[in-house]
């Protein structure tokens, strides 16, 4: 009896990580256990669990095989799966066959067999793993969107859509796509670091110290304004998220503060912009240095640091 409960704790083990895919955060030497486990409970265990659970499990073992280069067992786990399962999941069966074909070098091949119905949502995810590597970063980008009018609600392609678009310096639009992640998870903090340091990036590229026309400078200050912000609201839900304090900081340091302070402090919404990043300035180079362990003397003395906040 106590042997058929262990058994069943590691079958409930086992699926437990075949679902939650925590396996792919595993390092080389727990990787390799976790397979020779599954790989022992399978040629002991087959005949005796359900269908669903032997598929699952063995799709966790050809997932195992891949990562830990046993090619010849992931194929033997790929022809398994395709003879007993082919006809009632073609879909995941497919998308099996191209990360093997993709494992073994033939990314053609893998994205020919993917285009033979490239209307099935996971098919079309995958099509989408296979654009990243194209040289040209607006076909992928294309494939990002073709993607999302299929499936609106998925958070991982609205990130990597943003990412793609702020390499490319289009920060309004990657804004766009990290609020639609924002309306999702409100409380996603990260995220709300992200649209606050597209904005500041914005910031950089529209101000110049030069500015002479009141509306551009009013704009910048506004697009810092909407940083700042940002960088406040992650800190509201992680306080400790020390990227954001010093995204507040370089929002108080920036060289627009001094040209506002200069001409328009007799603007309401400039004077209050002064007066609150004047607040925040010492708070958050104090809260800052706190949490990264960097000397305040050299924070605000190294305009290496000071340059610019980091993804």
């Amino acid at each position: 009896m106590a042997h058929e409960i262990s058994t069943e704790a590691l079958k409930d083990k086992l699926l437990n990580i075949s679902y939650s895919g925590v396996y792919a955060q595993f390092h080389p030497e727990q990787l390799l256990d976790l397979y020779n486990e599954v790989s022992n409970f399978l040629s002991i265990n087959s005949d005796s669990i359900d269908v669903t659970e032997l598929f699952n499990l063995t799709e966790l073992r050809f997932y195992l095989a891949i990562l830990t280069h046993h090619d010849v067992d992931s194929k033997a786990c790929l022809d398994r799966l395709t003879d007993q399962f082919g006809r009632d999941r073609s879909q995941r069966i497919k998308i099996l066959q191209s990360i093997y074909l993709e494992a073994m070098g033939d990314n053609e091949g893998a994205k020919l067999l993917l285009n033979g119905d490239p209307d099935e949502l996971d098919l079309s995810r995958r099509l989408v793993t296979f654009s990243r590597n194209s040289s040209d970063p607006e076909e992928y980008i294309a494939c990002l969107k073709f993607y999302l009018d299929v499936q609106p609600s998925d958070l991982i392609t609205w990130a990597e859509l943003a990412d793609q678009y702020q390499q490319l310096g289009h920060y309004e639009r990657a804004i766009f796509c990290l609020q639609e992640i924002i309306q999702q998870e409100p409380f996603a903090y990260n995220i709300f670091y992200k649209i606050g340091l597209n904005y500041y990036y914005l910031y950089c590229r529209e101000f110049s110290p030069k500015l002479e026309k009141k509306d551009k400078v009013l704009e910048s200050a506004n697009i810092l304004r909407k940083a700042r912000d940002h960088f406040l609201r992650t800190i509201e839900i992680c306080e400790t998220y020390s990227k954001a304090w010093l995204g507040i900081y370089l929002v108080t340091k920036a060289p627009i503060n001094d040209v506002l302070r200069a001409k328009y402090k007799d603007n309401s919404a400039m004077g209050q912009l002064l007066s609150e990043n004047d607040k925040l300035r010492e708070v958050s180079a104090k809260k800052f240095t706190d949490l990264s362990g960097i000397d305040e003397a050299t924070l605000k003395s190294d305009l290496s640091v000071s340059a610019t906040p980091s993804a």
